[in-house]
């Protein structure tokens, strides 16, 4: 078996990697290899433009040639190398060991926990009391003012 990585290309119920289509191993009919080829690896969680590894070997099914693949996994993940012109910057005695690491995290502060405050009292309600409407008094039980100076 061999390992084919490239960029996923799915148009429809087809999909290739480097130009090469991909087929599903057990299958006799060219067709529907290569849609079954799309659903697993989309079943796999790889989408059009993802970088993925297949698994399998060149081959033919009917007229189609391909990958006649077993098994689609996600390439390992490695840091890309630093350019040619970062690296002539570096100091000959700066060593991956003599460089200086980040100091550790503290611990996220313990929080207090507050006290439990005492069950409120139920206190009674009042009654509204309807309010009465203060009629005025009449003209006659009104005192008159005295005006005159």
């Amino acid at each position: 078996m061999s390992r084919f990585t490239g960029i996923l290309q799915v148009s429809q119920s087809q999909s290739s990697v480097n130009g090469n289509v991909l087929l599903m191993s057990g299958v006799a009919d060219p067709t529907q290899a290569m849609s079954s080829a799309t659903s697993f690896v989309q079943g796999k969680g790889f989408r059009n433009g993802y970088r993925i590894v297949v698994i399998g070997d060149l081959g033919q099914v009917g007229s189609i040639s391909g990958i006649i693949m077993t098994d689609a996994v996600a390439p390992p993940v490695t840091a890309p190398a630093p350019a040619p012109a970062a690296m002539a910057a570096v100091e000959p005695s700066a060593t991956a060991t003599s460089v200086r690491q980040a100091a550790p995290r503290k611990p996220a502060a313990k929080k207090k926990k507050k006290k439990a405050a005492a069950p409120k009292r139920k206190v009674a309600a009042k009654k509204a009391q309807p309010r009465t409407k203060v009629s005025p008094k009449p003209k006659a039980a009104r005192k008159k003012r005295n005006r005159s100076k």
